[in-house]
């Protein structure tokens, strides 16, 4: 009887037998939850259902076939029903982008092991050095949602519940917004266009448009990129990966997607525009990474519009130069979308915007009818969307209470012991305060057992939020001295484990931090102190809990290196990389407290201050020298990077020129003398790597430069004779060449 009522159930909106459905239905979800056995079963089952209706198209994943890369590949395809196993691995990112491709009527149907086992046995890659997840409190939260919610069907071992199919009915007055015989499925869409078009007609088209997924973004840039290149206009189309622009090129038939770079010297002439213009067209679209010299040519009239798709997966810095060097461009990007929520890329976007730019929104979905239980459920579950924190924060009448700060009460605890409002607010302000935050990033941080959550509230308002990952301490020692040669890099322990790796101190490892991963204020909060407030109370708590420092690791910017500094905390290194995301610079800092720690915080900071200019590699004090011996030596055994050495190596390039400039004016006798004296009582491993520098004089010419320029090097290093094809190859020659000094 089940059986019979599941098929029912499942196959009204496409089958002329069985239930008669008036009017079309909002999407359905199906929980199908048990052991293997079972699972299997009822995937056979629901296969041979849905071949009984040839029309329905049915698609069916894995936590594998997404995995990584692969779920991108999904982008831009519909089906009526979608299965997602999983019963081996579960991920929120994936159930929403599987979900993304349900049309309405349709089904997202979910596999799982009975809710039981399920959350004792989820099977996570996260799980820092030393912890264990004995129950994952995510999916507690998820399955009591599930539970909750009254458009969720459950087909389990113990019984089979289906919502009636009228909780599903959309109502017919709000669910034809589509236009028929038209470019655009939304009255919505058309006014965007048109908004678009006349901006770009009067020379004066900066505009930013956002929407969440499915709501036609990529297919209206893409009938506006048609209409431009068929009269005659070129378009530089730009994002992250060339996959993420499979929807709008849909949209027309021509495009060039090769990816050849081309230096502002070679800019197209005329001859090269004419050859890319498609036959059918008068003008033509290129895309191109958004690192391409094209976006910023000086020359003008080789293309006449900037369209960047997917901006929040391109880094702040990057969007603002394309704006800055082109006069007409469109920003697109998704919103709540499980690569992330987009909200701290709008927050941190719309302030640097120049003026007049257009902010336009989408908001009506297309795939699917407004007011979709399942978008509704995963953007409440998956992402924490919740309107209320804006509201509260404004009840609280900020502008005119100076004294928040002193009436907030702090709290320091686990996720699990977390209130549902007060997890919403923290989520919520989380996606507000960071440049990229995904439904996977959420489980990340709910789900890992070292992680504490620290928050300032007032009337139980969150005001601020930080989140505290615990590292170092009795979980490192067995790894200690391969993390701190390089040769080991277990997982977590971000802060511990790179101070450990730029001391090149063992010992540094087995010391307790605690790391702020992530610090949150309300944008109506920000610049009132109140970031400091929490960051003071969560400091008394690590004295009173003898933790040996609190450090942060952040994109440094003036403004933020201030605020760390004014509270307390000591900046050690600075990255040599620009974060992906952000293209910030990363800065390490630490705030200690014990007296051991504090000696560690100085030596760093001897360290960092031993790369300047000024300085002089005999004027360094011991422990500087011999971290600089250390290090040399892992690098020739193997353990260390290269450019984790190279601010060392481009030291004492300047030593071998002094060396040089001796021996050129010197007896040998006098030079030996001087050498001696130079590295009396200290590492006499470095003054080998000098003599080596000296012997082969071409090495102070690849290390001249404070940056790795693997070209070149390349050209150096094939000028003497050495032909080498990459980095890897550079490594190796260069090992070679410094191993004598410490054999």
């Amino acid at each position: 009887m089940a059986l019979t009522q599941l098929r029912e159930w499942l196959l009204a909106p496409f089958s002329n037998r069985g239930l008669q459905i008036p009017h079309p239905l909002h999407r359905r979800m199906l929980v199908v939850s048990g052991n293997d056995d079972f699972c299997k079963a009822a995937l056979f089952m629901l296969r041979t259902l849905t071949d009984e209706v040839s029309s329905i198209n049915v698609e069916s994943f894995t936590g594998h076939t997404l995995k990584g890369k692969k779920r991108k590949h999904i982008l831009g395809s519909e089906c009526d029903i979608a299965i997602i196993d999983c019963r081996d691995a579960f991920k929120p990112g994936d159930v929403m982008a599987v979900a993304g491709i349900v049309k309405r009527n349709g089904c997202l149907i979910l596999v799982c092991p009975a809710f039981s086992e399920w959350v004792t046995n989820v099977s996570v890659s996260f799980l820092s050095e030393g912890f264990i997840l004995h129950r994952s409190r995510y999916l507690a939260r998820f399955i009591e949602h599930l539970r909750k919610n009254a458009y969720v069907a459950f087909h389990t071992e113990a019984e089979t519940l289906l919502p009636d199919l009228a909780t599903y009915q959309i109502d017919p007055a709000q669910s034809q917004d589509a236009k028929k015989n038209s470019l655009f499925k939304t009255g919505e869409q058309e006014y965007v266009y048109n908004l678009v078009y006349q901006a770009y007609s009067s020379n004066s088209l900066n505009a930013l448009i956002t929407a969440p997924r499915g709501r036609g973004k990529s297919s209206l840039l893409g009938i506006f990129i048609d209409r431009l290149v068929k009269e005659g206009n070129n378009v530089l189309l730009t994002s992250e990966q060339k996959d993420n622009v499979t929807n709008v090129i849909s949209r027309f038939q021509q495009i060039d997607l090769s990816n050849s770079p081309v230096s502002e010297s070679k800019a197209l002439n005329n001859e090269q525009v004419s050859a890319m213009k498609p036959a059918a067209s008068k003008g033509f679209v290129k895309w191109v990474p958004s690192d391409s010299e094209l976006l910023y040519c000086k020359k003008k009239g080789i293309y006449d519009l900037v369209v960047v798709d997917e901006a929040a997966s391109i880094p702040l810095p990057v969007i603002a130069r394309i704006m800055a060097h082109n006069s007409q461009w469109v920003l697109s990007t998704t919103l709540l979308g499980y690569e992330g929520s987009g909200s701290g890329f709008i927050h941190k976007l719309i302030p640097n915007l120049p003026n007049g730019t257009a902010h336009l929104t989408l908001s009506t979905p297309l795939r699917w009818a407004d007011k979709d239980p399942i978008e509704a459920f995963l953007n409440a579950t998956c992402l924490f969307e919740d309107n209320t924190v804006e509201a509260a924060i404004s009840n609280l009448d900020v502008e005119h209470n100076l004294n928040l700060n002193q009436k907030c009460d702090f709290c320091m605890c686990s996720f699990e012991k977390m209130t549902e409002p007060m997890l919403q607010q923290v989520m919520s302000l989380l996606t507000l305060a960071h440049y990229q935050t995904t439904p996977d990033d959420f489980m990340r941080l709910m789900d890992s057992p070292d992680v504490l959550v620290a928050t300032l509230h007032c009337d139980n308002v969150v005001l601020a939020a930080a989140i505290i990952n615990i590292e170092g301490g009795t979980c490192l020692k067995g790894a200690s001295s391969g993390i701190a040669s390089g040769s080991r890099r277990p997982k977590g322990h971000l802060g511990a484990q790179r101070l450990t790796l730029l001391s090149a101190d063992a010992n540094a490892a087995t010391y307790k931090y605690w790391r702020i991963n992530r610090i949150a204020v309300h944008p109506n909060l920000q610049g009132r102190g109140t970031g400091s407030c929490l960051i003071r109370q969560l400091a008394n708590k690590a004295r009173e809990q003898t933790i040996d420092a609190v450090c942060t690791s952040y994109g440094t910017t003036t403004k933020l290196d201030r605020f760390w500094s004014r509270n307390g905390f000591e900046i050690v290194d600075y990255g040599r990389k620009p974060n992906k995301a952000s293209g910030e610079t990363s800065a390490l800092a630490v705030l200690p407290n014990t007296l051991r720690a504090k000696a560690l915080v100085t030596h760093l900071k001897t360290l960092k201050s031993s790369f300047e200019r000024d300085i002089n590699v005999h004027e360094l004090p011991d422990y500087a020298l011999k971290t600089y011996s250390n290090k040399l030596f892992q690098f020739t055994d193997g353990t260390r990077t290269l450019d984790d050495v190279w601010p060392i190596l481009y030291k004492l390039t300047n030593e071998a020129q002094f060396n040089d400039n001796l021996i050129d004016h010197c007896r040998d006798n006098e030079y030996q003398s001087y050498n001696g004296e130079m590295f009396a009582e200290r590492p006499i491993s470095l003054g080998k790597v000098v003599r080596i520098m000296s012997s082969q004089r071409y090495l102070k010419s690849v290390f001249s430069d404070s940056d790795i320029d693997i070209e070149r090097i390349k050209g150096i290093l094939k000028t003497h004779g050495i032909t080498v094809s990459g980095a890897k190859e550079i490594t190796t020659v260069i090992r070679t060449l410094l191993k004598p000094a410490f054999n």
